[in-house]
């Protein structure tokens, strides 16, 4: 994806401008965010949301398109969504600039995701592949 993690939701949408994937704002219906239709190749994104959670949303439902998942149907439990949620925190936090926050807010988790602009379930995905990896070691 043409995309990083030093982008504003606009600079993204800017960029994805030329995808084969067409990305509208609309009033989903309440606790959904963004949506993913593999048929139309259209993500739809909650125009309710702060930018942060835009953000983040935009690259979830990226991910979705980029793997070919299913439609709008999304089980929070599924294989699917559980690789769209660790991409979608891989992309958007870099580990060092974590682990400086992580020290600079003694782990206040309301902090570091401002400070990171990202969404307190996104950082939430981050910290458990973090800790992941950690126990593999």
């Amino acid at each position: 994806l043409p995309i990083d993690r030093r982008m504003t939701y606009g600079a993204m949408r800017r960029a994805i401008i030329g995808l084969p994937v067409t990305v509208s704002s609309a009033i989903l219906p309440d606790g959904l965010w963004g949506c993913y239709d593999d048929e139309n190749h259209v993500i739809l994104i909650d125009r309710r949301l702060t930018y942060a959670a835009k953000r983040c949303t935009l690259v979830h439902e990226l991910t979705h398109w980029r793997h070919g998942d299913a439609s709008c149907e999304h089980v929070a439990r599924s294989r699917e969504e559980h690789r769209a949620r660790r991409e979608t925190a891989l992309t958007l936090i870099d580990p060092l600039h974590y682990g400086l926050l992580e020290q600079m807010y003694d782990g206040n988790s309301w902090n570091i995701a401002q400070e990171l602009e990202v969404t307190q379930q996104v950082l939430g995905d981050f910290r458990q592949v973090m800790a992941e990896r950690v126990s593999i070691i």
